[in-house]
């Protein structure tokens, strides 16, 4: 696993466990699974996981039909199951593998008693903090009627636009940068909203992965 939604823990636990609850909405029963598929540790001994989770809701439906030289349309509720994968270190943070699979947090937090925050990151400090990287990606948010608002894609981006009057006016929300990095060559990509991908090296598991987090972003989490 190389790319996902990061959350902060507020709290501290020491492992989490499977489980498998069932609630009521709209007096329907709804079944949610979290499940821990291994433990394993990272290369300074600290404890991480490796796990699935599965939520059933309720979403909207809507049916059409033609009877009788009409459409008829019917709308009503049906179960749906959302699913996404996570990996994390115990009492730190936790990784699901999309913005959709957000609904992990909350199992996390309720097995462990503790509350897990999507975090927000502070890309204009990643990006300062990262001095010599190749900027390849930015999205721009204008602070004022001045700003620039959009999203930039090329090689290098130093290149084609002035950052630092882009950024003296606007802040990043989107950032992708290609730096040395514990020896390898890093082709990474970031959003302001927590979600963190890393392209390269494609040998990245889940140990090098959260490593990478913990050492580069946690810092920047606002």
């Amino acid at each position: 696993m190389r790319a996902g939604v990061l959350a902060v823990v507020d709290g501290t636990f020491k492992m989490v466990d499977s489980f498998t609850e069932t609630v009521t909405e709209d007096e329907q029963e709804l079944t949610r699974r979290l499940e821990i598929d291994r433990v394993f540790s990272l290369p300074d001994n600290s404890m991480a996981f490796a796990g699935r989770a599965a939520a059933e809701r309720l979403a909207n439906q809507r049916d059409a039909a033609i009877e009788d030289d009409e459409i008829r349309v019917t709308e009503g509720t049906e179960v749906v199951t959302d699913y996404t994968e996570f990996v994390g270190v115990t009492g730190e943070f936790v990784v699901a593998s999309s913005g959709s699979g957000a609904f992990a947090f909350d199992l996390i937090g309720a097995e462990t008693n503790t509350d897990l925050e999507r975090a927000t990151l502070d890309l204009d400090g990643f990006f300062a903090n990262h001095g010599s990287a190749t900027p390849w990606r930015a999205g721009f948010s204008g602070n004022d009627e001045s700003g620039m608002n959009g999203v930039f894609h090329g090689v290098d981006l130093r290149q084609s636009h002035d950052f630092d009057s882009l950024l003296a006016d606007s802040s990043l929300n989107q950032l992708g940068l290609s730096y040395g990095y514990d020896g390898d060559e890093v082709k990474m990509t970031a959003s302001r909203s927590g979600y963190v991908e890393v392209y390269q090296p494609s040998s990245y598991d889940a140990a090098a992965f959260l490593t990478y987090l913990r050492e580069e972003m946690l810092d920047h989490v606002v």
